[in-house]
């Protein structure tokens, strides 16, 4: 890393939600930030567009002398890579172990081959505890996930935290819960938040898994990207980190939030609880707190209102049109 406080050269692996909002808020804070993706989320293209100083390069994450340069010339790397959910991780296991675990695996050994040496990785607060004995949950419960999309979180921590052993790796793992916020479409499951956007934006039908008494921590995208650039540049900031409001919120107050805020019907279909689901989640933040200082700032419904807006804005054209990006892909 380099001394005091001059610019921190990072490496955003992952341009989706996440990765798009914590490679802006980069480079707000005049940080280089080059993020590599084989897809970049539609939020972060348009904040390039309107010149973001965002250098995009659009790649699969795989063993190469390209992976390996790109992490040579940062000082952090930040892993923010995986499409998964807990549906799909169950659905493809194999495929799902592989676009996470193995992936995150890779990277770790292209950063063994470089003098780089912190790296941020994101995991899952919201199923690595599997159900919770204690809200909020803090980092140091037990890690017991009733899901393989859990699993596959605990073993990419595993992997992470046995490169810091033996390769002397400075690891911060970042386990978020519900991250929500505008850049999140709603499709193929990703987000119960833009998913209900969407489907209030469309016209089309709820599905509740579980019953709408099913409580979830919400985080909003921005609130996230701050903790992870928190952490990243936080001297001794290593080991597992909560990031999540710490607030317990039942499905149905999100959709009743998001009908307010949509101002329009929308029919609901109840199915039985798919079993990977934990009845409650809440994360304790306090270390992260103890950390950095950060908390979370934006409330529920300035972040549903925030999202609504975008998601119903680019579905019905009134909002920012989807900008195209130059990226390289030497």
């Amino acid at each position: 890393m380099p001394c005091d406080d001059a610019p921190a050269r990072a490496l955003v692996l992952g341009g989706g939600l996440l990765g798009g909002h914590v490679a802006v808020r980069l480079a707000e804070r005049g940080h280089p930030v080059t993020v590599a993706s084989r897809s970049f989320n539609p939020w972060l293209l348009e904040r390039v567009h309107d010149g973001a100083a965002v250098e995009l390069v659009e790649r699969t994450i795989a063993a190469t002398a390209e992976l390996t340069d790109l992490i040579a010339a940062a000082d952090v790397v930040f892993f923010l890579a995986g499409a998964s959910t807990p549906t799909h991780a169950d659905r493809h296991l194999t495929s799902s172990t592989v676009d996470s675990v193995v992936t995150a695996l890779t990277v770790l050994d292209a950063m063994r081959q470089t003098d780089t040496r912190r790296v941020v990785l994101a995991s899952s607060g919201g199923t690595i505890y599997g159900e919770p004995a204690t809200l909020p949950t803090p980092e140091s419960h037990p890690l017991d996930p009733i899901a393989i999309h859990g699993m596959n979180s605990v073993v990419t921590e595993r992997y992470a935290e046995f490169f810091a052993q033996r390769h002397g790796f400075e690891v911060s793992l970042l386990r978020y819960s519900n991250v929500y916020g505008p850049g999140q479409t709603g499709r193929r499951g990703q987000g119960v938040v833009a998913a209900w956007c969407r489907a209030f934006s469309l016209g089309e039908p709820i599905t509740v898994f579980g019953g709408l008494d099913v409580r979830r921590d919400f985080v909003y995208a921005d609130d996230a990207a701050e903790a992870t650039v928190e952490v990243a540049l936080a001297p001794g900031a290593t080991g597992a980190f909560n990031v999540g409001s710490g607030e317990a919120v039942p499905l149905r107050r999100v959709l009743e939030l998001v009908g307010e805020t949509a101002d329009r019907p929308v029919s609901v279909r109840h199915e039985p609880s798919r079993g990977l689901d934990v009845a409650a989640t809440a994360l304790d933040c306090s270390r992260l707190t103890a950390s950095t200082g950060w908390s979370a700032a934006t409330p529920l419904t300035v972040g549903i209102r925030r999202s609504w807006d975008w998601v119903h804005g680019r579905l019905t054209g009134t909002g920012k049109m989807h900008a195209e990006a130059t990226s390289r892909t030497d």
